[in-house]
């Protein structure tokens, strides 16, 4: 059977022109690994719900051996990394997966499966037709997907972990000066003076994950991760957003020296 979300796109098709039906059925045989053995398993006149006539003459020509090849070559750049994916989920989320696996039981292959044919990973810069502007970084939609509740965690009791994970990565991907190619959303970060900056005290979190109130500071070829109190973030960020007008001399003739120590002035 296909995956739901395959489902829903499959119910709407009616509603799109050829080429866009075209496009939707491409997207799940390549995203989508329980829509993509269905249909190398029964063929696209044996898909359920069915697809329209004119798609089944269309994929009816697909080669089934290179589809199972791209299929494995998306899932493996996805976990452990290429050319657009950068890390992988296997270095950028090391810490979550290892906590997946415990308390789960899912492997990295499988926790790629899920995220891959979820709407969140839609967002994701290298997916074709990303619905937001650039797309997102493979770290920040696997945040979305892992905050939305996966069928594994639903409850979403993880999501501390990633968005730690997920900023680090964040915030190493945009000292590379990469930050051009794609848009940033992820919750607690903005943009003051040209540089990233993200806080967050993860009081939520377990004390075993020991996540401690962190401060994520980014920009071409600097990144500043560590520890940090949040009236020093919200100092700094003033500094940067330059609206430190208020700041006694000596207060922000300090917070300025240190922002030129990490290479942020």
């Amino acid at each position: 059977m296909p995956h739901k979300a395959a489902e829903a796109d499959m119910a709407d098709m009616t509603e799109v022109g050829l080429h866009g039906r075209i496009l939707r059925v491409l997207d799940r045989l390549l995203y989508d690994s329980e829509f993509r053995s269905a249909f190398i398993a029964d063929g696209p006149d044996g898909m359920r719900p069915p697809l329209d006539a004119d798609l089944i003459e269309v994929f009816d020509r697909v080669d089934l051996t290179e589809l199972r090849l791209v299929g494995r070559n998306i899932r493996s750049a996805v976990v452990s990394g290429g050319t657009g994916t950068g890390q992988g989920l296997k270095g950028a989320f090391a810490r979550t997966l290892e906590v997946i696996q415990e308390r789960h039981g899912l492997s990295v292959n499988a926790v790629a499966e899920l995220f891959l044919a979820s709407p969140q990973f839609q967002h994701f810069r290298d997916v074709p037709y990303s619905p937001q502007g650039r797309g997102l970084t493979l770290p920040e939609c696997f945040h979305r997907f892992m905050a939305a509740g996966p069928s594994f965690d639903p409850e979403g009791t993880l999501e501390p972990l990633v968005h730690y994970e997920a900023a680090c990565a964040i915030a190493r991907a945009l000292a590379t000066g990469a930050g051009a190619t794609f848009d940033v959303t992820l919750r607690g970060a903005a943009f003051h003076g040209g540089v990233f900056c993200a806080f967050r005290d993860y009081a939520e979190a377990p004390a075993a994950w020991e996540l401690h109130p962190t401060m994520f500071l980014a920009g071409a070829g600097r990144c500043v991760v560590g520890p940090a109190g949040r009236p020093l973030f919200d100092a700094l960020t003033s500094v940067l957003a330059g609206h430190d007008a208020g700041m006694a001399p000596d207060v922000r003739a300090k917070l300025q020296q240190r922002l030129r120590s990490w290479g942020l002035r």
